[in-house]
């Protein structure tokens, strides 16, 4: 099944409604990902990967989490 991780980041300083989802990886980027892997260690996944994201690593926290079944598009962009 091909999965994609999606994390919901939201700014610190500023209301909840200033937040962004970005594709962290999928199925394809990185065959080890699956539903059940996404589920159990996508927390730590995201976590390292805001790490290597200079623009994430202050001010921002991780809201949410989805692991999303199939291609997934962001919300509001082309």
């Amino acid at each position: 099944m091909f999965v994609t991780v999606v994390a919901v980041l939201c700014r610190l300083s500023f209301p909840t409604d200033a937040c962004v989802e970005e594709i962290v990886t999928d199925s394809h980027l990185d065959s080890t990902v699956t539903f059940q892997s996404c589920m159990i260690h996508g927390q730590l996944g995201v976590a390292d990967w805001m790490q290597h994201h200079p623009i994430y690593r202050a001010n921002w926290r991780l809201d949410r989490l989805k692991c999303a079944p199939g291609h997934y598009e962001i919300k509001g962009r082309a």
